[in-house]
């Protein structure tokens, strides 16, 4: 029965990414269009797959998926106490604990928002993994397709770079396809990316006002800590419209920032992002040791320890895991894959494209913003394969324009 219902849905799927007009007019063929698809949802079906047989007992993929059917006889039981549900806290501080990782309504509301919308699918699956899968991935599927048209509109002669940047990248497209946060962080960051790129190249309208504020809400309830690193971004971002002066832009308000958290580390310790982060880093040391644990120096929420430790973090952001670490595991492939990365990011430096119709100022936005990201995850990470997995859904921002930017042909 169930195989009959996946095949049903996929059918259906791929004929309505063939006729929505959001997919229809990005600019790809239809045949590849529909093979992008294809290959998504076969990504998910991999991570579920990999999850079940390697990691039965403890994987957060198939976990939420139980909860999510739990949700759905709660649905079909007592419908009020089902949309009810998701306000009440259990916990003695109530809604406090905003950025706290573990013992807080807000951290247990990103999963509980996951939930509710495998409960509504489970209408029509019946709670089986692969076709719910099916259904976020369709969902994800929009995400992609936004990145590719905001890249495209940059780099119009790159087509199959940007392709490649933005459906195809190995451990982007398997971690952002599992029914997990990840898949709907890097759904919102697309989106967002889509309506402020568009807002600031043309004009702004309302529904893309909409769609900005849709993706930052859910990003703030989902990860809230990557919805205060976009805003500082976006921001540069609006003041570089006239594409005067970018670089010095973006410099001066991340200076401004920096400053300001220096300050208040320094006047309300307690408050600080400083205290937070290294509290953060306390919850992730806390949990049992990994396969894949790195060495770390336990953060202390003063500047002296941030500065010691951030050689650490851009190594465990930008470089690990190495190729030879973790021989014979999963790891071995991220790895050879970042290795890839960098040798493209070395070539940009000696082979720039320089052309001057790109631009910058949106190509500022992604390395500014996905590199804050990455060195606060290479704070407080403490082994590789939470890296890669974190790293993934951040990685297109990065990659495509260097990509892009490697000249390819003799001028």
């Amino acid at each position: 029965m169930f195989y009959l219902l996946f095949t049903l849905y996929f059918l259906a799927f791929c004929f309505f990414i063939s006729r929505i007009s959001f997919t229809k007019n990005a600019g790809i063929e239809m045949k590849l269009l529909v093979s992008l698809f294809i290959l998504k949802a076969g990504a998910g079906l991999l991570i579920g797959w990999m999850s079940a047989t390697y990691y039965p007992q403890g994987n957060d993929y198939w976990k939420l998926n139980r909860h999510g059917f739990e949700e759905y006889e709660l649905l079909l039981k007592d419908p009020a106490k089902f949309f009810t549900s998701i306000l009440y806290s259990p916990y003695d501080n109530n809604y406090g604990g905003f950025f706290s990782s573990v013992g807080s309504y807000w951290k247990d509301l990103a999963n509980n928002c996951i939930i509710k919308i495998l409960a509504v699918c489970n209408i029509v699956s019946r709670g089986n993994y692969y076709i719910n899968s099916l259904f976020i991935n369709f969902l994800g599927f929009f995400g992609h397709v936004a990145l590719y048209q905001v890249f495209i509109h940059i780099f119009p002669s790159k087509k199959w770079l940007v392709i490649l940047g933005c459906f195809l990248l190995p451990t982007t497209l398997y971690f952002s396809s599992g029914i997990h946060k990840d898949g709907i962080i890097f759904t919102m960051l697309c989106l967002f990316s889509y309506a402020i790129y568009f807002s600031v190249r043309q004009h702004f309208t309302t529904k893309r006002i909409l769609l900005l504020l849709f993706s930052t809400l859910t990003i703030l309830l989902i990860r809230n800590y990557v919805f205060f690193l976009l805003i500082p971004a976006a921001f540069a971002l609006y003041l570089s419209s006239s594409q005067k002066n970018v670089l010095k832009k973006f410099t001066i308000l991340y200076a401004v920032l920096i400053t300001l958290i220096i300050l208040i580390s320094l006047l309300i310790p307690s408050s600080s992002p400083l205290h937070i982060l290294s509290a953060k880093q306390k919850d992730f040391t806390d949990l049992p040791v990994a396969n894949s644990q790195l060495k770390m120096d336990t953060l202390q929420p003063d500047l002296s320890s941030f500065a010691s430790n951030t050689p650490r973090a851009i190594e465990h952001a930008l470089l690990r895991p190495y190729v030879w670490e973790f021989p014979g595991n999963f790891l071995m492939f991220p790895a050879i894959e970042l290795l890839i990365f960098q040798l493209l990011f070395l070539l940009m430096l000696f082979k720039p494209e320089n052309d001057p119709n790109v631009y910058r100022p949106f190509i500022l936005f992604c390395f500014f913003f996905s590199l804050s990201l990455l060195l606060i995850t290479g704070f407080i990470v403490p082994n590789a394969g939470s890296l890669v997995r974190y790293r993934s859904i951040y990685l297109p921002f990065i990659v495509i324009p260097i990509l892009c930017n490697i000249r390819l042909k003799k001028k």
